[in-house]
């Protein structure tokens, strides 16, 4: 059960156990100046409770971990594969318009959840509508990945967003004219860039093998 989350999270905890000042028996790193001579007891931690329950942006941990539980949870229950199933009648769209509606979708859904869930939950499903319809998965996979990260509208789409909301500068409504714009810009310069040096560099007009060989298993 030990991840990166782990390293993390004991870091973390060893803030509430360090005191703020060296022991007694390290003199040369304490201050020389009479005040820190005087014995006030122990020191305190270098974080208290007190202080994390006002300073936490605890909004911004619960918007990224129910992300998080929304991908995990598509993944679990079968939803991923089964959106992979229905996007099986793309097989008549050409591969430059499959990748142009994918990053709209990806775009927008991007807006509502954040990044890495967003990918995390979309990749699987992408992965197994390009084994369906005999196209490269790396064509449609590589721009949606990089569309994910076009979280400009709204301030729920990415941590910094609410952070920039939440100094009430900025309205919804100002977010969302200028968003909309560089999403457009954003999706454009993908799909020129996929279509163009992206074929050449990835191989992207032939189905790899090891796709078929995951669709055979």
């Amino acid at each position: 059960f030990v991840t990166d989350a782990t390293v993390s999270l004991f870091v973390a905890i060893l803030l509430f156990v360090l005191p703020c000042e060296p022991p007694r028996y390290l003199w040369f790193w304490r201050r020389s100046d009479s005040e820190s001579q005087l014995s006030r007891g122990p020191a305190p931690p270098l974080l208290t409770w007190k202080v994390t329950q006002e300073k936490m942006p605890w909004n911004i941990v619960l918007l990224l971990g129910g992300g998080f539980a929304l991908a995990k949870g598509s993944e679990e229950s079968g939803l991923s594969r089964w959106l992979g199933a229905q996007m099986t009648p793309l097989h008549s769209v050409p591969p430059w318009a499959i990748a142009i509606i994918l990053c709209l979708l990806i775009a927008t859904f991007t807006e509502c959840a954040s990044n890495v869930a967003t990918a995390t939950l979309f990749l699987p499903i992408l992965a197994s509508m390009s084994q369906s319809i005999s196209l490269n998965p790396l064509y449609v996979m590589i721009p949606c990945t990089l569309s994910a990260s076009l979280a400009f509208m709204l301030p729920v789409a990415t941590p910094p967003n609410a952070i920039v909301f939440s100094s009430g500068f900025l309205k919804v409504s100002d977010m969302a004219k200028t968003g909309v714009v560089m999403n457009i810009i954003g999706i454009g310069c993908i799909s020129l860039a996929i279509n163009s040096w992206g074929r050449l560099m990835f191989s992207l007009d032939s189905f790899p093998s090891w796709a078929n060989i995951t669709n055979a298993v």
